[in-house]
């Protein structure tokens, strides 16, 4: 056991957090410990953002840890709940519905992935520790999410009560050689700091910085270009406030020394408007662009990209999806490429709207540009890979 994973069990903070890097062990910790904590006859909680995250990570973290110990008695699946060797019990439950974790009263409970949930239900969850005329206690895991996640005002500064630690990806032995240099690589120096050394960042303005991105002022030779959209949710609110439309073109250099952003098209359009907008963008880059389309999950999603791509014939178009990834995620392996000098501007009207976007991303008003300009980098970048996500 990691140094920092001990103390994290020595630890009797009535709530523990343990931050670490993708791939630290935090899981690991953070099963082993509830079985560890267990007292006979007692109830217990694992939580976890999404039934998905749920099945697929918490729960097999934990009944692998169970057997390895050889402390599971029964797992019963349809009802989610585990029983010990001790006779100690062990519910399974999504924060999706923070209300629904009312009810039972706990002897402890441990939250993974606690930067994925709302703080509503890390209310809810504490005021159920009070079983046999006992405080339990809470522990959580979890990469951080910034300086103003609940996560952060509760267990780093969350006074006497609280403790947290903190173990970067390096730490854990049991992964692949050059595993962290690998996810190091795609991204940018602020960025790993949170997700390889599981340290707290304000990403806002440290993410990108304008300095990043060199202007040119004549278009080099491309090997290839791409025209990525981004669109809007809701082009108009009531304030006038709405989301933007935006079509980022981008082209892979000849000259091998990376990436240029040639232009940025940014407007608020809705229904058929967008349709005309794609079109009359396409015939002005011409046929030799390559066209993505954004496709949100859902019937709806699908509908749409069909009929845009009806409404483009003759040009190449890519239906691709976000892949479940969040839009700071997704921009990483451009952001990484460009904060190592490998990333220029064509010079334009639109460049002082976009490295104000940048600048701010991804805590800004409006993120339609970057998540446009990630798409299209992406797109040249893993030409092979229909998705927006690292895989």
């Amino acid at each position: 056991m990691h140094p920092v994973q001990a103390a994290f069990r020595r630890s009797r903070a009535l709530y523990r957090g343990f931050t670490g890097g993708r791939g630290a062990g935090k899981s690991w910790i953070g099963a082993h410990d509830l079985l560890m904590r267990s007292k006979p006859g007692r109830l217990y909680l694992v939580a976890a953002p999404t039934y998905k995250m749920l099945a697929d990570a918490s729960i097999r973290a934990f009944t692998q840890r169970a057997a390895e110990l050889r402390f599971l008695r029964e797992m019963n699946k349809s009802a989610m709940v585990a029983t010990l060797g001790n006779g100690a019990q062990v519910l399974f439950r999504s924060t999706e519905h923070a209300d629904a974790l009312r009810g039972p009263n706990l002897s402890g409970a441990w939250f993974d992935e606690a930067g994925e949930m709302d703080e509503d239900a890390f209310l809810v969850a504490i005021a159920c520790l009070r079983e046999g005329g006992e405080q339990g206690w809470l522990s959580a895991t979890f990469t951080p999410r910034g300086r103003g996640h609940w996560t952060y005002r509760v267990f780093a500064e969350g006074g006497p009560e609280a403790e947290l630690f903190c173990a970067p990806t390096a730490a854990n032995p049991f992964l692949p050689a050059g595993f962290a240099d690998t996810l190091r690589g795609q991204y940018t120096s602020a960025f790993a700091e949170q997700e390889l050394e599981g340290r707290f960042i304000e990403a806002a303005g440290t993410v990108a910085r304008r300095e990043w991105f060199g202007v040119m002022d004549a278009a080099p030779p491309t090997r290839r270009k791409v025209r990525a959209w981004d669109f809007a949710a809701t082009p108009e609110g009531a304030n006038g406030r709405g989301d933007w439309t935006a079509g980022a073109l981008m082209g892979e250099r000849a000259d091998g020394a990376g990436w240029v952003l040639l232009d940025m098209v940014r407007a608020k359009v809705a229904g058929g408007g967008i349709a005309r907008l794609v079109r009359a963008t396409a015939e002005a880059d011409g046929r030799g662009v390559e066209i993505g389309l954004e496709q949100e999950p859902g019937s709806g999603g699908k509908v749409a990209v069909a009929y845009l791509t009806r409404e483009l014939a003759g040009f190449t178009v890519r239906a691709v999806s976000p892949a479940g990834r969040d839009k700071l995620t997704r921009a990483m392996p451009f952001l990484a490429q460009a904060e190592a000098g490998n990333v220029r501007l064509l010079r334009g009207e639109w460049n002082r709207a976009w490295l104000d976007e940048a600048a701010s991303f991804p805590g800004g008003e409006h993120d339609d540009q970057m998540d446009a300009t990630a798409h299209a980098f992406n797109m040249l970048a893993r030409p092979r890979y229909a998705g927006f996500s690292l895989g």
